[in-house]
């Protein structure tokens, strides 16, 4: 080790001080991390680096769904004419986005809340979209939403306050099977275990003018 701390060389204990920043690295996965960075050709160093700067300088979420969008604009899938634009599916957090969409068990539409209500760390309703969440609904003339949140606490808690605040507009409201095992985060399912709970959601609160179950509605689109 050098005199001045515990790698002879600062750069590279400064790269591995960085790579400790993100979740689950610990110091030893750091150090692999940048000594496989070190070893790579330096075109390939070249590209990571821009990937990472363009990625970081140029993503912001799209103004209508708060998912990823490139450019500040209207995210692909919302600007896709080949989705299911009758059907809403309401999630937490982007991640649940990519998770729901490795599975490929689903062609609508998203919205990010980008939270859930959660008392114990001071965030109520009144800190997430709902509003635009509402107008979303009716100005889009969704049909059916469906409330694709993590069997936890703060989960139930935002899928029942959305649940009353969704009914009045008549839309049908569904959920993933519970029967299927999707874990604190939908990030955590795999694809089939997804597909499956998808495939299998349920009706929790009928909009006034449906009154069949999702499996015959979606047979009809």
């Amino acid at each position: 080790m050098g005199d001045n701390g515990e790698y002879s060389s600062q750069f590279f204990g400064e790269a591995v001080a960085e790579f400790m920043r993100l979740p689950g690295v610990g110091r030893k996965s750091a150090q692999r991390y940048a000594l496989h960075m070190l070893g790579r050709p330096i075109e390939e160093r070249k590209r990571f680096i821009a990937a990472i700067q363009r990625f970081l300088e140029e993503v912001q979420h799209c103004p209508e769904c708060h998912g990823l969008s490139d450019d500040g604009g209207v995210c692909s899938i919302c600007a896709s004419r080949s989705r299911d634009r009758a059907i809403l599916c309401v999630v937490a957090d982007t991640r649940d986005v990519m998770a729901i969409e490795h599975s490929q068990s689903y062609r609508g539409l998203y919205y990010v809340m980008g939270g859930l209500i959660d008392p114990m760390q001071g965030i109520g309703p009144s800190q997430l979209p709902i509003d635009q969440l509402l107008s979303t609904i009716v100005g889009k003339g969704i049909r059916e939403v469906i409330l694709a949140f993590g069997a936890t606490m703060e989960g139930d808690t935002t899928q029942f306050y959305l649940q009353r605040c969704i009914a009045p507009t008549g839309v049908t409201i569904s959920q993933p099977a519970r029967g299927v095992s999707l874990g604190e985060n939908l990030e955590q399912a795999d694809g089939m275990t997804l597909g499956t709970a998808f495939a299998q959601r349920v009706v929790i609160n009928p909009g006034s003018t449906v009154e069949r179950n999702v499996k015959k509605a979606d047979q009809t689109r």
